[in-house]
């Protein structure tokens, strides 16, 4: 009997422990800067980077400009990103974004593939769309 309870705390203690470093490692598959560039067509792109950081429970990311001297690299203030989710059985990454000067809202929504970040934004209150594509670096 005594043994059945040790290999039942074994089991249990051995799950939780395994929970904590799938988060972590879910957390690890984001977390770092990515820089790429986003635009409606493939003529008009501007430089940007995205900063994330997870603990396993909680994302959280800053939106800046890209690389100094990029093409099209535009200077702004940097913002933050709100409502992140993260799927890590298929690699999902939703968020939203305001940029204040222009109150422009972004629903952002892309796919973590090794380390690459792509997908697609949407402004919808300008009736705008287009793609992006970040490499971790």
């Amino acid at each position: 009997m005594r043994y059945a309870a040790l290999l039942f705390m074994w089991v249990v203690l051995s799950s939780c422990s395994t929970s904590d470093d799938s988060q972590q490692q879910q957390a690890d598959a984001l977390t770092g800067t990515w820089i790429g560039d986003f635009g409606p067509a493939f003529y008009d792109r501007n430089t940007i980077s995205l900063e994330l950081h997870g603990d396993g429970k909680e994302l959280t990311g800053t939106i800046r400009p890209g690389v100094q001297g990029g093409r099209m690299y535009r200077d702004f203030k940097a913002f933050p990103i709100e409502n992140p989710s993260f799927d890590p059985k298929t690699g999902t990454l939703k968020f939203e974004a305001t940029y204040q000067p222009k109150s422009r809202r972004y629903l952002i929504e892309g796919k973590v593939k090794k380390n690459t970040l792509s997908g697609s934004w949407n402004r919808p209150d300008d009736n705008r769309t287009g793609d992006f594509k970040l490499t971790r670096s």
